[in-house]
């Protein structure tokens, strides 16, 4: 039987009806992941940056715009970002064989002990939380291949995988991933400073370019120039190990 005029002109719309709420699925998702209310545990982690406020270097809402930027750019669109958007495409082509060489740059970058465990603990987490709410078949078998200990089971890559499962783009993921780190750990430094809302609001909405800056170089980081060069949060990473009092695990 054929399809009649109405029908088709009924038919019509749903394409892009089904399109538009593909698009907002995606959206929920991301802002549901890279929330700070999603159970990673990013909010115990400050990264080193509790060595740098306890030694004075950052002591108000200007002092940690200022080196949440250079972290930004240096120690993390580099790196993480960069890697996020290689795992995403990895997990995509199903080169788990990529997975595991990022994961392995990962580990040799981060230096201190306490940024290594951090990234290795939010990362586990994220795997157990997404596939416990979303579920996801590549998600899955790099779960699968971290309890083997085929893979480190590093945030960003997780991260990555998570965002091929879901069908997120590429500049999407890594832009998400980017605010969601640095949302985490301006939260985080501005407990300890202290700062009140407000002002960790601005800081973060200040940063918007300097986030679409970072983002950029993270698209366009090759797999071979991974790496950070950020060494004094390296070494304020080393002595938050023996920091006598402390609020942040890192």
């Amino acid at each position: 039987m054929g399809t009649t005029m109405t029908e088709a002109v009924t038919a019509a719309p749903r394409a892009p009806a089904r399109r538009e709420a593909a698009r907002e699925s995606n959206l929920f998702y991301l802002l549901q992941v890279a929330s700070q209310a999603f159970p990673v545990g990013s909010f115990s982690h400050s990264y080193g940056f509790e060595s740098l406020i306890v030694d004075g270097y950052i002591r108000n809402a200007d002092d940690l715009g200022r080196w949440a930027a250079l972290w930004m750019r240096n120690g993390l669109a580099t790196a993480d970002g960069a890697a996020v958007r290689l795992a995403r495409a990895a997990a995509l082509a199903g080169d788990w064989a990529a997975i595991e060489k990022i994961d392995a740059v990962l580990t040799a970058l981060k230096l201190g002990k306490e940024t290594r465990a951090a990234s290795l603990n939010t990362g586990d987490a994220f795997v157990r939380a997404v596939l416990d709410a979303f579920g996801g078949e590549r998600l899955s078998s790099y779960g699968q291949a971290l309890r083997e200990g085929r893979v480190a089971g590093h945030y960003a890559t997780a991260f990555g995988v998570g965002m091929a499962d879901a069908g997120i783009a590429e500049r999407e993921s890594v832009a998400a991933f980017l605010q969601s780190s640095l949302s985490s750990l301006v939260g985080v430094a501005a407990r300890i400073i202290p700062l009140g809302q407000f002002e960790t609001q601005r800081i973060l909405a200040d940063a918007r370019p300097q986030l679409s800056e970072c983002a950029r170089i993270a698209l366009d980081t090759p797999a071979d120039e991974l790496g950070t060069t950020f060494a004094i949060l390296d070494i304020a990473s080393m002595q938050h190990e023996r920091l006598y009092s402390r609020l942040c695990i890192s």
